[in-house]
């Protein structure tokens, strides 16, 4: 039906076309945690009238096609041009840039030998069979999308065999090591920094392995316990995320803690709980876990979630109003924090790099359990006082033209943005001002929160300078509600446009904090 160097030359093109287009799709895949559906309901929200485009595109060239192969060539060299820029630039511009983890090299691969067959099918075969193979390389070209899903399908039973198989490896690991005590950490928030935190405090007496970054998911901490735990290895510090019901569940199936540590019940990830009631008996999974262990769970005393529905549990609290252990007499200042923790037999004051409330919580929920271990409060001092910034958390560092930098940029929970908005209160006599694109995930609450975010912003900073158009519009209304004067009130598209903004009103008296910096899949 078709033949020649021309056809060839288009064919070869169109096969490559996706391989190239597709990198936004597979980054977006693995920020969705390779769900399809949070896949789609981006393309959705995101990627609608880019698909419209595209529609016009694939038409464009199937009816080209029927006039002239020499133009049909001409405006597929075009097209790939146009992807090939338009991903040099994604790749340059995101936030997160996409992972070759392995799964990510079989999805490539997938898609590789797809491409190849259709090529290979579409020169090879003739009549309407021909032309039903180069149609389909035409469609792949303009509709990456499709490609990325058709991947998804074809390795999924791949993916299910390779992670039975981990998560089996995993249990056989930590099942070898029965002097190994477990301490699962989770918590709607502050879990990330509390699991450092109470792992600096435990290296003073033990062997301690923790999860790295935020690997809180079941893949995550399998990939820990293969790689880091050892015959002599004695505490396994586990970071345990969620986002249905079950989740924390799967993670403690694996791990099997022996203790743990559940730092707050809030209203994150609602669009995939829906209710505060299924976040707290997902968080809740982890004491179900260590009760059926023998071990002890501690909880958050200032957490009005944990608090109101703790009755009859057998729990330690912690916090700074009260619990087993607590803290008392806080303060802050440029150096970080100073307080006293307060034990069952005494009481011991502390200073750290670390800035605001929640870090003196996390820390005194931290001791209380160190404490039960038998880490002394000398040592707990000891390790407190040597504690490092976590990255992104709250980090205070220095800026553009000598201003101070306060970086929440991971921080993406109600609770601690207002917090780290009212760390700024604490920087007396200085210009002081935030970068945010806002919280994500709260469902039907996250228009509410993020208003809160705006009006506490208007009462602190000078000024304000919000991410992401659409995502701009609650906060953006907050302020104007008040008298903060709408001139220094700047929305922008990208956090480096911001950072512009910014540059151009920052001195060596100015301190800017970064709240939640989303990855690409939530900016627009």
């Amino acid at each position: 039906m078709y033949s020649g160097f021309l056809y060839t030359t288009v064919t070869v093109i169109a096969a490559l076309l996706p391989l190239i287009s597709s990198y936004k799709h597979f980054q977006m895949l693995q920020q969705n945690s390779y769900f399809p559906s949070r896949y789609i309901k981006w393309l959705y929200d995101s990627y609608f009238f880019r698909l419209l485009l595209l529609t016009f595109v694939f038409f464009t060239l199937s009816v080209v096609f029927k006039y002239s192969m020499a133009l049909e060539l001409g405006l597929t060299v075009l097209y790939a041009l146009g992807q090939i820029g338009i991903t040099a630039y994604t790749i340059k511009k995101s936030i997160k840039k996409l992972v070759f983890t392995a799964r990510v090299r079989r999805l490539y691969t997938a898609a590789i030998v797809i491409e190849a067959a259709l090529c290979f099918f579409a020169n090879t075969t003739k009549g309407l069979t021909q032309g039903i193979f180069f149609s389909a390389l035409i469609l792949l070209a303009a509709f990456a999308p499709v490609l990325v899903t058709v991947c998804w399908v074809v390795t999924a039973p791949i993916e299910k065999l390779v992670t039975a198989y981990y998560i089996n490896d995993a249990k056989k690991i930590i099942k070898g090591c029965p002097s190994l005590r477990v301490i699962g950490v989770t918590g709607s928030y502050g879990k990330t920094s509390t699991k450092f935190i109470l792992s600096r405090i435990l290296s003073e007496k033990f062997n301690v392995v923790t999860t790295p970054q935020s690997y809180n998911t079941p893949m995550g901490v399998v990939k820990t316990v293969r790689e880091q735990i050892r015959p002599q290895t004695e505490i396994f510090v586990c970071e345990m995320g969620a986002k249905n019901i079950g989740d924390i569940k799967e993670i403690c199936d694996i791990v099997n803690p022996t203790d743990g540590m559940i730092t707050s019940v809030g209203p994150q990830h609602l669009e995939t709980f829906k209710t505060i009631q299924n976040v707290f008996k997902t968080k809740f999974e982890l004491y179900d876990a260590c009760v059926k262990n023998g071990g002890k769970v501690f909880v958050n005393n200032e957490s009005a979630a944990i608090k109101e529905h703790i009755n009859g549990l057998s729990v330690k609290a912690y916090g700074i109003n009260g619990g087993a252990v607590y803290a008392e007499n806080i303060t802050y200042g440029k150096e970080g924090s100073a307080f006293t923790i307060v034990f069952p037999e005494g009481k011991i004051s502390v200073n750290t790099k670390l800035l605001g409330k929640h870090n003196v919580i996390n820390i005194t929920g931290a001791a209380a359990l160190a404490y039960e271990l038998g880490v002394t409060p000398e040592q707990i001092a000891f390790a407190v006082s040597r504690l490092e910034q976590t990255e992104h958390r709250l980090e205070l560092k220095s800026s553009v033209n000598g201003s101070y930098m306060i970086d929440d940029a991971y921080n993406a929970n109600p609770e601690g943005c207002i917090e780290a908005v009212s760390v700024l209160s604490y920087f007396k006599n200085m210009k002081r001002a935030i970068i945010t694109p806002g919280l994500v995930e709260l469902g039907e609450k996250e228009y509410d929160f993020n208003y809160k975010l705006g009006l506490a912003a208007a009462k602190v900073c000078d000024k304000i300078i919000l991410v992401g158009r659409q995502r701009a519009v609650p906060m953006q209304k907050a302020v104007l509600s008040t008298d903060f004067d709408s001139k220094n009130l700047h929305i922008v598209s990208s956090f480096a446009e911001a950072m512009e903004i910014y540059s151009a009103f920052a001195d060596n008296n100015t301190v800017v904090v970064v709240e939640n910096d989303l990855p690409d899949n939530y900016l627009k």
